[in-house]
């Protein structure tokens, strides 16, 4: 399971997380839960002080009452009241003023202090608009738009939306410029989108200022400018709007549009995260995990992001699923907890999420092993643009795992992860074009394709490179399933050899030593060899180079460093015969007898002759070690039993009397 990990700052990342959050309903709640605290009626009553507006509601004015009704609904210069903006607002309309009838109508429409009415919200709108009042144009306009208390007309809403905004309401402005935008009810219209918002953020409408802030910032309708789109979601974020505080820490946390500021960016995320935005949560989460603008503290950060799971934030769920499964924190490792969430982040199209699933289903980890439902979930998460599920798609289709083999549709898939920019992906479409399998075989190709993917960060590509030329240089040295063929073979070993083979080099060098497949070139050996030399056999070939002087000066010194590294590696008895012997003899060390024949023993009794006739001639002349003639005749008739030239000779002059040096 992988660990934890930081949310990139990376443009692709930042852009796609705004994306995600503007455009979706984890912030845009309005349209779901009603019409949001917009507006004054008009300039006129934006400016009037509130004891002066108290004192003409009290004498009757009954467009005063209605503006008195709609301060007291929102808090907007005193302590918000519901009870009084009702009796303002029932005042007002019962005397059939269009302004109060507007605002009755929105605190219907909210269920605000009375049971929520749509049909009557949409009635009082209605006669509002029909005497020109700007908020009633504009909410009943919605409520066309919508079908809400009345039947859907979206030419006659769309109609009433645009007298409204032309009229100058910053509230119909807003709305307007908000819908075009998002291309809701209208065709989106980027362009128009920007000149209806920019005019309802000059009259002070934060909301637009917070929609104009995102076509600054994405350059639509206008030129792509970020510190503007930051200015304007400062001027938002200051009144309370939830997305634009989250937009406005996450430039701060990445820098976008000015300078990063961590510190400012937590208290930004604190503020969203209160009005309930999930994002917000989650990267509350992130920076108190990995200590930016706060103190690091993963239990923290873990507890932002069980918030924000619970809120829904699929890329919470996502996290929540990786710490379950790693047992993060003070958590215990637990993967049908871990499954769970992953399970609600896939449900959400997080594609991470769906492949973790994918994984799970396939090998039955937190979940009951299901092949069938694991290439399902590899598909979805496949479909949602996570390029490493094409590559497990590839091995379910390959192997025949949840779904009839397919070589044809795994190659295709390997290549679908390779065009999205796999390194992997382009290791196994690789393979696949090296070994034929799904189509034609191409050598060249798959060779570059695998050179390639190693380059890109998937090292594995060249040991699957490796092991191909190895195979095929063994499949043409031994003629299996075709004609033998030593020099194909040696290219074939060069080939493994220069990607770091150890074997391939070994058998390589081997060639070069004896004129397998092309001349003998000792020194050229002695180089691969060495390239080979953490290999047992490689080891034992350099001694015996240097020992005899093939391909380099005689070194009895530096065999014998060889032959210690052999034996010290394996009890093999030609390294412990050639080590004894160097030993016995003072070649390239120190004689020492005792030793010598301790490995000489060690040799023999592993059944090489050449030690079993040097411990017969030692026991034999009693030189370096008591003589022993039963001991002697012992191992030089055991030596000449098995052909041993010089233990039969030995033995020939014993028997005719000869003198023995």
């Amino acid at each position: 399971m992988q660990p934890v990990s930081v949310v990139p700052l990376a443009p692709p990342v930042l852009l796609g997380m705004f994306r995600e959050v503007l455009e979706s309903s984890l912030v845009e709640r309005g349209a779901a839960q009603g019409l949001e605290l917009l507006g004054h009626a008009d300039d006129f009553w934006r400016a009037l002080p509130l004891v002066e507006l108290q004192r003409m509601a009290q004498g009757g004015n009954l467009n005063a009452q209605a503006e008195l009704a709609w301060r007291s609904a929102v808090g907007e210069g005193m302590a918000q009241s519901v009870a009084e903006a009702i009796q303002w607002a029932t005042r007002s309309a019962e005397r059939e003023c269009p302004a109060g009838e507007a605002v009755l109508g929105w605190l219907l429409y909210q269920g605000m202090g009375l049971p929520r009415d749509y049909g009557e919200a949409a009635r009082l709108f209605e006669r509002a608009a029909l005497a020109d009042d700007s908020r009633g144009m504009t909410w009943f306009a919605l409520c066309l738009l919508r079908g809400h208390g009345v039947i859907a007309d979206a030419s006659r809403g769309s109609d009433l939306l645009r007298k409204a905004a032309g009229q100058g309401s910053p509230v119909a402005q807003y709305w307007l410029g908000r819908l075009l935008y998002l291309g809701e009810h209208f065709a989106q219209e980027y362009t128009a989108a920007a000149q209806w918002l920019a005019r309802a953020s000059e009259r002070g409408v934060p909301q637009a200022d917070d929609f104009f802030a995102r076509c600054h910032f994405f350059g639509r309708g206008v030129t792509e400018n970020r510190s503007e789109a930051l200015r304007l979601w400062r001027l938002a974020a200051a009144s309370a709007v939830p997305s634009a505080m989250f937009c406005l820490g996450l430039c701060l946390y990445a820098g976008e549009g000015g300078a990063a500021n961590h510190a400012e960016a937590v208290g930004w995320f604190r503020a969203a995260a209160r009005q309930q935005v999930a994002a917000a949560m989650f990267l509350m989460g992130q920076c108190a995990t990995f200590g930016f603008g706060v103190t690091p503290d993963p239990e923290v950060g873990l507890g932002w992001y069980r918030r924000a799971a619970e809120c829904g934030n699929r890329e919470a769920e996502f996290e929540l699923g990786e710490a379950y499964a790693s047992g993060r924190t003070h958590l215990h490792r637990d993967l049908e907890e871990a499954v769970r969430w992953w399970r609600a982040a896939a449900q959400q199209g997080h594609a991470r999420a769906q492949l973790k699933l994918g994984h799970c289903h396939r090998w039955g980890e937190g979940v009951a092993e299901d092949k069938a439902i694991a290439l399902a979930w590899y598909r979805r998460a496949a479909a949602g643009g996570e390029a490493s599920a094409h590559i497990w798609l590839g091995e379910c289709h390959e192997h025949g795992e949840g779904i009839a083999a397919d070589p044809v549709a795994a190659r295709g898939h390997y290549h679908a992860a390779a065009e999205a920019g796999s390194a992997h992906g382009l290791a196994e479409l690789g393979r696949c074009q090296l070994q034929g399998i799904g189509g034609q075989a191409d050598i060249a190709r798959g060779e570059a394709a695998l050179k390639q993917a190693a380059e890109g960060g998937w090292q594995p590509a060249l040991d699957e490179l490796e092991r191909y030329w190895f195979t095929e240089g063994e499949r043409h040295f031994f003629g299996h399933g075709t004609v033998t063929d030593p020099s194909h073979a040696r290219t074939c070993y060069r080939k493994a050899g220069e990607l770091g083979h150890r074997r391939a080099a070994y058998k390589l060098a081997e060639c070069l030593r004896h004129g397998l497949g092309g001349p003998v070139d000792a020194a050229q050996a002695l180089t691969w060899y060495r390239r080979a030399a953490t290999l047992f056999d490689a080891k034992l070939a350099l001694a015996d180079l240097y020992y005899h002087g093939e391909g380099v000066a005689r070194n009895y010194r530096e065999a014998v460093r060889w032959y210690e590294q052999a034996v010290a590696e394996h009890e093999d008895a030609y390294a412990l015969y050639s080590l004894g012997f160097c030993l016995l003899h003072g070649q390239g060390v120190r004689r020492d007898p005792k030793l010598a024949l301790r490995l000489l023993r060690r040799a023999a009794l592993l059944g090489d002759t050449h030690a079993q006739y040097e411990l017969g001639a030692a026991y034999y002349r009693g030189r370096v070690v008591n003589k022993n003639l039963r001991l002697a005749m012992k191992w030089l008739r055991m030596a000449a039993s098995h052909g041993q030239a010089e233990a039969r000779a030995f033995l020939e002059r014993i028997e005719g009397g000869q003198a023995l040096n």
